[in-house]
């Protein structure tokens, strides 16, 4: 008989690891949960776990580990082991963003086309998952040269999050199409239009949190790349006092224990 993990439980003590940016503890934690999990026979937790493994290791630049993490995750999805169709959809668009990562946009679109199919299946049309399935699979076209279809998809997202408050991947949306404008025409009045946008959209979060903060970390280059120096280091500096705040929570929890 299987004992359940409570995997929500094991995500928020992940995130206080990465909160306090202990990467590398956070993931063995996170691998020593998956371990535990696919001992007990808990498949559902473990195919969470290993989805937050592909993430993790993606984030992190650790393209061998993530690459072994997906061929566990995809044995245990082709083998029926999830009968969600939503959640395959998920771990299909998860794997495709690894993919598209490292440098396979040509496999990342094909995890994509899978994650569409499901998510049609399954999901209303103003679901917030479909923004993040139209903003991956943009930039993997965009990867191939195909940058009219990238830019469908990118304003699709930026639809969708804006209808939904998506604040934080409205503003990255804005960001990827500045980034393709740059490559495909290079007309500086749009990219300084996407970048205001983009910018204005940082400054509306009510609640930071850690998110938040990652989100402001991987934007502020693309503010330096092109030219807004200023902009950048202050994004920076507004995730360093996110992170700091969160780390001094999380230690705080972590005393109580």
């Amino acid at each position: 008989m299987s004992e359940s993990l409570d995997a929500r439980s094991v995500l928020e003590e992940y995130d206080d690891f990465i909160a306090r940016k202990r990467y590398a503890e956070g993931a063995e934690f996170l691998e020593l949960a998956a371990t535990a999990a696919k001992q007990s026979g808990d498949t559902a937790s473990l195919v969470t776990l290993l989805n937050e493994l592909v993430g993790h290791y993606r984030k992190n630049n650790e393209r061998a580990r993530c690459y072994r993490t997906i061929a566990v995750l995809k044995e245990l999805l082709d083998n029926g082991a999830v009968s969600d169709e939503t959640e395959i959809g998920t771990s299909y668009l998860n794997i495709g963003t690894a993919y598209n990562r490292f440098g396979d946009p040509k496999t990342a679109i094909e995890c994509y086309r899978i994650s569409e199919e499901k998510y049609k299946k399954t999901l209303g049309k103003r679901d917030y998952r479909w923004g993040g399935l139209y903003n991956n699979a943009a930039t993997a076209y965009q990867a191939e040269g195909e940058f009219a279809k990238a830019a469908d998809m990118f304003f699709e997202a930026a639809r969708l999050m804006s209808a939904l408050d998506r604040v934080e991947d409205e503003a990255t949306t804005y960001i990827n199409l500045a980034h393709l404008e740059d490559e495909a025409r290079g007309n500086r009045g749009e990219i300084k239009r996407y970048l205001d946008r983009a910018y204005y959209l940082l400054n509306t979060v009510r609640e930071p949190n850690a998110y938040y903060a990652w989100v402001l970390e991987k934007l502020a280059p693309s503010f330096g790349y092109f030219g807004e120096e200023k902009r950048a280091t202050e994004l920076f500096d507004r995730a360093k006092k996110i992170y700091d705040s969160l780390s001094d929570k999380a230690n705080v929890r972590q005393g109580r224990q």
